[in-house]
């Protein structure tokens, strides 16, 4: 019985002192010589995909097109960089069927071999960016088609079971901005093949905005009013698998009277609902932008919007910045596993995991980079999401209020999920009341300075802001 009891003592002191992080977390380095970087990940979260960059002719060449297993870490390459350019963008949940390009072609690869896709109407370059494999049976691919005529940079296009046609076929987009639109390209779509996610360029302030394609119901995403479109995006926007959600920054953008260019740039993380046709701007007091979202809505952000220095990655939970690492730590990965997957970055005194690249569609694998030596990129596998984990506490909190406005150029520009506002002047007078449905507002105020209250109706929440027009 003796011998029984020290047993059971011995199993419940194993348990007990068995690290959390094997049940909530596991962080795995995913390790490329030749500095690969990740560009994609299946929904499901088993797959990731990228390539590597050759520099040596001062022109960068995108090679060594790779998939990596996330349940192993093992990285295969598919076309060895002496075999030509090559990149891989996406990745089906199965791993079977990857998109990216090939010679320079827009192409997938299946069964150990490239097969290049068509192009139309005299464009000779081209990339796949993401595919569905729909239930009806049909393969869809969309990017866009590079270097055609008449100075055309890009169009954005979709392969449909090998056929190729325009995303925008009756121009729609074109009809707004005429010669001023410049770049048009694909960039995603619902795992169901039903909506697409774009952006445009143009060769005018503010320069880009990203666009819809539900169908027949194409239409851009306005963050402002009067055809100044400003939702911005780095690398490229974001869409959930489920094709409800968009990310990206918006760019808030100041112009000094008749300035074709802008004196100021600032970015800030929003969201697009794609049924309710509504942006949520998540106003933060420094740059930064959202690089991916989930199928629930949940965002995932890094900080600065260059390259260098090397970012910090957040989620934006409960009104307040987190940083990617405050969660971690509390769910069993050390520091010095951070540390070490980071890679030689430690020796430049950075300690954090760099950027959050992309997320499968329930948020449970994270892949991302330690700053810009590509090789240090990672894996985190998590068992429940990181808005569901504990938060360390820091002495130094970055929060902001889920409500808040700021004014620029004739709008109130709104942080959060705002259903109404109400605005007084210094005398407390009630200069404005009214139902709001987008994150911006026209507000043609008088110089001075006002007090904005915001209402949301689902929370019963009540803020104010104060704003100051010059």
């Amino acid at each position: 019985m003796k011998k029984n009891l020290f047993k059971s003592l011995a199993c419940m002191m194993a348990f007990i002192a068995m690290p959390l992080a094997a049940q909530e977390v596991t962080l795995t380095a995913l390790t490329a010589d030749d500095d690969a970087t990740i560009s994609g990940i299946s929904n499901n979260g088993k797959w990731a995909v990228g390539y590597a960059f050759d520099n040596s002719d001062n022109a960068a060449t995108n090679i060594n097109a790779s998939v990596w297993n996330l349940e192993t870490g093992e990285r295969t390459v598919l076309t060895p960089s002496e075999d030509g350019p090559s990149e891989a963008n996406c990745i089906s949940n199965d791993g079977t069927l990857i998109g990216g390009a090939y010679l320079g072609e827009a192409a997938y690869y299946t069964n150990g071999a490239w097969h290049a896709l068509p192009k139309m109407n005299g464009y000779t370059m081209g990339t796949v960016k993401s595919l569905a494999l729909t239930a009806e049976g049909d393969t869809i691919f969309v990017g866009y088609i590079l270097d055609g005529p008449d100075g055309k940079a890009a169009e954005a296009v979709k392969w449909v079971n090998g056929e190729i046609s325009y995303v925008n076929p009756d121009n729609f987009i074109y009809d707004k901005f005429g010669e001023l639109a410049s770049v048009n390209t694909c960039w995603d779509i619902s795992e169901d093949g039903n909506v697409i996610l774009g952006s445009m360029e143009f060769n005018a302030k503010p320069h880009q905005s990203a666009f819809i394609a539900n169908g027949d119901d194409i239409y851009l995403i306005e963050t402002k009013t009067e055809n100044n479109y400003n939702f911005s995006f780095i690398f490229a926007p974001k869409m959930s698998a489920n094709g409800k959600y968009v990310v990206g920054s918006y760019r808030h953008v100041i112009f000094e009277e008749d300035n074709q260019f802008p004196t100021t740039d600032i970015y800030q993380p929003c969201l697009f609902d794609t049924e309710a046709k509504r942006l949520q701007v998540f106003e933060c007091p420094f740059e930064c932008g959202a690089y991916d979202v989930d199928n629930n809505g949940r965002i995932y952000v890094n900080s600065p919007v260059e390259t260098n220095p090397i970012r910090q990655a957040y989620i934006y939970k409960e009104g307040e910045y987190v940083e990617l690492e405050r969660i971690l730590r509390p769910a069993g990965i050390t520091q010095a596993q951070i540390e070490e997957v980071a890679g030689n970055y430690n020796e430049e005194g950075n300690d954090n995991l760099g950027t959050i690249l992309a997320v499968s569609a329930d948020g449970l694998t994270i892949v991302g980079c330690a700053g810009e030596c590509k090789r240090y990129n990672w894996v985190a596998r998590l068992s429940k999401s990181l808005y569901e984990m504990d938060v360390e506490v820091s002495n130094t909190p970055i929060s902001y209020d889920n409500l808040a406005a700021y004014y620029n150029n004739g709008t109130i520009i709104l942080s959060g999920m705002v259903d109404r506002v109400e605005v007084y002047n210094v005398t407390g007078a009630l200069v404005m009341n009214q139902a709001v449905e987008s994150a911006f507002v026209d507000a043609q105020l008088k110089t001075g300075i006002y007090i904005v209250k915001m209402y949301n109706n689902t929370s019963n929440t009540i803020s104010t802001s104060k704003i100051i027009v010059k």
